[in-house]
């Protein structure tokens, strides 16, 4: 069985009881817990090195979690590592978010701007695209000074580029043209 097979299975079981307990939401903030515990260097290294024995990481995730995250996320975290599947965890996290949004009709929406955007302009933004995806949006947020200035929203598989670096791009390649054809 591949990684992604494990990831969905292990997400899937934790979503179907999630929504029997009615704790989806829950279970949800719990997952973006996990997944940013999980980008913590020391953190995945304590999941993966082999001379810990599944109780002493149990007893370890207890401490980090327990106050953090519902009874359900840690059962289930310390299935995967009594399972010895904890390298799977931030997919396990990654497949139940997915699902979640799918449920609730969430759209994922990343802005990538020359600078940082104010948290009215979010709003904006956020309420544009709930009317045009009719759906709601989890939007995310990057400064990157190579767009200098507009730009570039990424919309599940869709991608609006109106950024200044990409309409100059295009105006070099017309005036090449332009002039290759003189």
């Amino acid at each position: 069985m591949n990684e992604s097979q494990i990831s969905v299975r292990y997400a899937k079981a934790l979503f179907q009881s999630a929504a029997e307990q009615h704790l989806l939401d829950d279970v949800y903030k719990d997952m973006e817990v996990l997944t940013s515990t999980c980008k913590l260097e020391d953190f995945l290294y304590m999941l993966v090195v082999p001379t810990l024995q599944p109780s002493q990481k149990i007893r370890l995730v207890r401490g980090i979690f327990e106050k953090n995250i519902s009874k359900l996320s840690l059962s289930m975290i310390f299935l995967v590592i009594k399972n010895k599947r904890e390298s799977f965890l931030p997919g396990i996290a990654r497949n139940f978010k997915d699902l979640y949004r799918k449920e609730k009709g969430i759209s994922i929406a990343s802005l990538i701007t020359a600078q940082q955007v104010d948290e009215s302009e979010m709003d904006g933004i956020r309420k544009l695209i709930k009317k045009a995806y009719n759906s709601e949006v989890e939007l995310t947020t990057a400064v990157d000074g190579d767009v200098i200035g507009g730009f570039i929203l990424t919309i599940e598989d869709m991608r609006y580029d109106a950024s200044v670096a990409s309409n100059l791009k295009k105006l070099k390649k017309q005036l090449l043209q332009t002039s290759i054809e003189k």
